[in-house]
């Protein structure tokens, strides 16, 4: 079974283990990278070529921008978590879910 590279930018500590554990426990996916310095986030994607993207709440700084990680990596699915970590944004412009972990998986497995 092939393993989907995944990515977590700008995700919290407690909050990137715990979508670590989901993501590796019930999807096929591994975390290959954890980008946290905002200002620099998208300068790496490019040479990880990840297959998902999880962009974190943006806290009291400018969010991340979902568009820029599509624009760079349009085959890449791009979700981003909500400021107060309620839900879950994308892969489409308009497709806003709650976020749990049995939505995070199910929207992986589209």
């Amino acid at each position: 079974m092939r393993r989907f590279r995944a990515v977590l930018v700008t995700v919290p500590p407690l909050l990137s283990d715990l979508i670590r554990h989901v993501l590796t426990s019930r999807a096929a996916l591994v975390i290959v990278a954890e980008l946290t310095d905002r200002p620099s986030a998208y300068a790496p994607l490019w040479a990880l070529a990840p297959d998902v993207i999880i962009i974190g709440p943006a806290g009291g700084a400018p969010p991340v921008d979902a568009a820029l990680p599509h624009a760079m990596l349009p085959g890449a699915f791009v979700l981003a978590l909500s400021a107060d970590l309620t839900r879950l944004l994308g892969p489409g412009e308009d497709e806003i879910e709650a976020f749990t972990p049995n939505t995070l998986v199910a929207c992986l497995s589209r």
